[in-house]
């Protein structure tokens, strides 16, 4: 299931940027229209998060993907940059109700996150290495629905055991505080990152890569996912977190002084290395330490796509002003500090033993 929804998420994710530019949107508008997908799964993760620890996992999974097969083939029909950006905000908020209750039912069945993750993660490395050769963008499009009903067949064979409803406020701020030195460095690391990722086919033509490239790159990174998280989650969530961070500052410095697309390959691999860390350690974190799975889960992916959100109309905007290499300086000053918040907690806690 989650390497259908995955595949399907990145054929219509991989070249949105170019598809955009060649539609004619300025930078800036790239910004917002990458950025409109973030913030509507930011609001749908978690809503349906929270609804899905009170009405249990099942019935969001397949609501979510059936919405978002349907919301895949609007693309076609987005003939402008403004039509575009409503579209890519209503795919946004389809993939997101799945995205919480997913995971927690993952954890929930006794199956292991990393594996999950991971087959996500090559999901998306299979989206990435068949993206260039499918075609035309329709082409693409039409691919994205046919995974993601795909997605929805698989999730028709799974069963839920019937459950005690968790009740949980509409507003869970305990849930917020008692994780903050999870999700807040989480957000500042990835507030850098997808400012890179709204203009980071942009930057790779602007050092030589072709469109082929563009997908190796991209592939590199997500190919090492698939692996990397399967093997990071035998080890301390919380190292694993904090190892992230750092593995992440080096990337994003290693963007912002390449000269030529080729230097990216081992900076890849790294930037694999990095989020799988970041993400299996964060996500183990919060659901050994939450009974409101659901809850504490959709508030992450509310986190990644709040920067999501955020992120891109920043890339857009500081490389209109200062150009790409300050976008990626930009993310690295970000990460720090989240490297700052995470210690100080570690810090913090070692201090109360």
């Amino acid at each position: 299931m989650g390497f259908f929804s995955y595949f399907s998420m990145e054929l219509s994710l991989i070249f949105m940027p170019l598809f955009a530019d060649e539609m004619g949107a300025s930078e800036f508008e790239v910004g917002l229209i990458i950025a409109a997908y973030g913030i509507a799964v930011f609001i749908s993760a978690f809503l349906f998060g929270r609804l899905s620890d009170l009405h249990g996992r099942l019935v969001f999974i397949r609501l979510g993907l059936a919405l978002a097969a349907g919301a895949y083939l609007l693309q076609l029909v987005a003939h402008g940059p403004m039509i575009l950006l409503v579209v890519r905000a209503f795919i946004g908020f389809a993939f997101g109700i799945s995205l919480g209750a997913a995971m927690a039912y993952v954890f929930e069945s006794g199956s292991r996150v990393g594996r999950y993750a991971g087959f996500s993660a090559g999901g998306a490395l299979v989206g990435a290495l068949v993206a260039d050769d499918i075609g035309g963008y329709d082409a693409l499009f039409i691919a994205s629905a046919i995974g993601a009903g795909l997605a929805l067949l698989a999730s028709l064979t799974l069963r839920e055991e019937p459950r005690e409803r968790i009740p949980v406020p509409a507003l869970p701020v305990d849930i917020i505080w008692a994780n903050r030195r999870v999700y807040l460095p989480f957000l500042l690391r990835h507030l850098g990152a997808c400012a890179i990722w709204s203009i980071f086919p942009l930057f790779l033509y602007g050092i030589g890569a072709d469109k082929g490239w563009i997908g190796n790159l991209w592939a590199i990174n997500v190919g090492g996912q698939f692996v990397a998280m399967q093997l990071v989650q035998r080890f301390h969530p919380a190292r694993m977190f904090a190892v992230g961070l750092v593995l992440s500052l080096a990337v994003f410095i290693g963007y912002g002084v390449s000269t030529h697309y080729l230097q990216l390959i081992p900076v890849q691999i790294v930037l694999a290395i990095a989020f799988s860390c970041l993400w299996v350690g964060a996500l183990t974190l919060l659901m050994r330490r939450n009974v409101e799975r659901g809850t504490a889960v959709g508030l992450l992916y509310t986190t990644e796509h709040l920067a999501g959100g955020v992120g891109p109309l920043m890339g857009g905007a500081v490389a209109q002003a200062w150009g790409f290499s300050a976008v990626m300086f930009c993310a690295a000053g970000l990460t720090f500090g989240g490297m700052l918040v995470s210690w100080a907690g570690a810090m913090a806690g070692k201090s109360k033993e």
